[in-house]
C-alpha cells in the first residue's frame, strides 16, 4: 500500500509539468557544446562534483529542472549561476538539449570503499526499516537507472547511477532544510543521518 501511495504522490506532483516541444538531438548537441559542456561536459558525464551528471538522464526531468532553474522555483546548489545562462533558452531549446543528453552514454562512477559501502548498499536496496525509509531503489530502480511514472511522458523517478557523491549528498541536505522541495524526498531526507546520506551517496556513485 505505501509503494502504491508513493507513486501516486509522485505521478500528481508531475501531472503538473507542461507538454515538452518535439525535440531536435542534432540542435541540442549545439546548445551542450556552447552553453553547457563548461560544467556538465559535451556528453553529459561532468567530471566536476558539483555539477551533476547529465548523460542518459530522462529528458522530461532534465526539462522540468532547467525550467525551475529558468523560472526562479530551484535556487540550491549551483542554480544560481545557471541561471543567466539559460534565461535565454526557450522551452523548444531545453527540450532539445535535454534530449540529446539522455542520448548521451553514462559513464560509470567509483563507490570509494573506504567509506561504508556495505552500509550504502543496505540503505539503497533495502532501506531503513528502523527509520521507516523505503528503499531507494524502489523508486529508482536496482542499477539507479530511474523509472517514469505508469508508462506515461512525466518522468517522477529520475537516474542516479554513477552520480556524483557529493552532488547527491548536497542535494539531499538542500531537502532535508526545504530548500529544495519535494513532498517523498523531504520526508525521507529528514528521517537520515549524515552518515547514512554519505554511505547511500557514496554506493549510487559506483552504480551502473
Amino acid at each position: 500500500m505505501k509503494r502504491f501511495t508513493l507513486l501516486t504522490m509522485a505521478v500528481v506532483a508531475g501531472a503538473a509539468m507542461a507538454a515538452q516541444p518535439k525535440a531536435d538531438i542534432a540542435k541540442g548537441k549545439e546548445i551542450a557544446t556552447n552553453i553547457c559542456a563548461a560544467c556538465h561536459a559535451a556528453d553529459g558525464n561532468s567530471g566536476i562534483a558539483m555539477y551533476p551528471k547529465l548523460s542518459a538522464q530522462h529528458a522530461n526531468y532534465i526539462f522540468k529542472q532547467t525550467k525551475d532553474i529558468k523560472e526562479g522555483k530551484r535556487t540550491t546548489g549551483a542554480a544560481a549561476s545557471m541561471a543567466p545562462l539559460v534565461m535565454s533558452l526557450s522551452d523548444q531549446d531545453i527540450a532539445n538539449v535535454s534530449a540529446f543528453f539522455a542520448t548521451q552514454y553514462p559513464k560509470a562512477g567509483e563507490t570509494n570503499p573506504k567509506e561504508n559501502p556495505e552500509l550504502g548498499a543496505r540503505i539503497y536496496r533495502s532501506g531503513i526499516a528502523a527509520k521507516k525509509v523505503p528503499a531507494c531503489m524502489s523508486c529508482h530502480g536496482p542499477s539507479g537507472a530511474g523509472m517514469p511514472a505508469g508508462g506515461t511522458d512525466i518522468v517522477a523517478y529520475p537516474r542516479l547511477g554513477g552520480q556524483h557523491k557529493a552532488y547527491i549528498v548536497q542535494q539531499m541536505q538542500a531537502y532535508q532544510s526545504g530548500q529544495r522541495t519535494n513532498t517523498i524526498m523531504n520526508d525521507i531526507a529528514k528521517r537520515m543521518s549524515d552518515e547514512e546520506l554519505n554511505a547511500v551517496a557514496n554506493f549510487i556513485q559506483g552504480l551502473h
